[in-house]
């Protein structure tokens, strides 16, 4: 499976293929967590200034709440949320570090974002978060959902 997964099929995956990708990103993501790493998520040095810049202008803490919802024109979406100040990981959620900022990311959510760069981005067309998702085998033409 793993082959199958590194390179992308010339059409679209079966119920089965996708079930399979699912597990075997939840066994990568427990043993990640067994072993105490992260979900393998990056915060860029322009992600992590305005991250930084939009928590002072809010008195809030230089951290963020990473979650994906059901929803978006490719199934999933992802919403970035600050958190206040003092807010600590709960059970359900791993703390990681990148570029000085925190991002908490609850279990169910890391599954999909393993290995996953959020950067952010000013363009005449558009302004703010990417993730470049490797997980994604799809996703919309603005980037704000995908599928897996």
């Amino acid at each position: 499976m793993a082959e199958s997964a590194a390179q992308a099929p010339d059409r679209p995956l079966t119920l089965e293929e996708k079930k399979a990708a699912a597990r075997e990103r939840a066994r990568a993501a427990r043993e990640a967590q067994q072993q105490g790493a992260g979900a393998g998520l990056e915060v860029t040095d322009a992600a992590a200034q305005y991250i930084r810049q939009c928590a002072d202008r809010e008195g809030m803490a230089h951290a963020v709440r990473l979650r994906i919802h059901a929803g978006g024109c490719s199934g999933l979406e992802y919403s970035i949320d600050l958190v206040p100040e003092g807010t600590v990981a709960e059970a359900s959620e791993r703390q990681i570090e990148s570029n000085g900022v925190t991002v908490y990311l609850d279990l169910k959510s890391a599954i999909y974002v393993s290995g996953s760069i959020i950067d952010y981005t000013t363009s005449l067309m558009r302004r703010g978060f990417v993730i470049k998702n490797p997980n994604a085998t799809s996703t919309c033409s603005c980037g704000d959902s995908f599928g897996v």
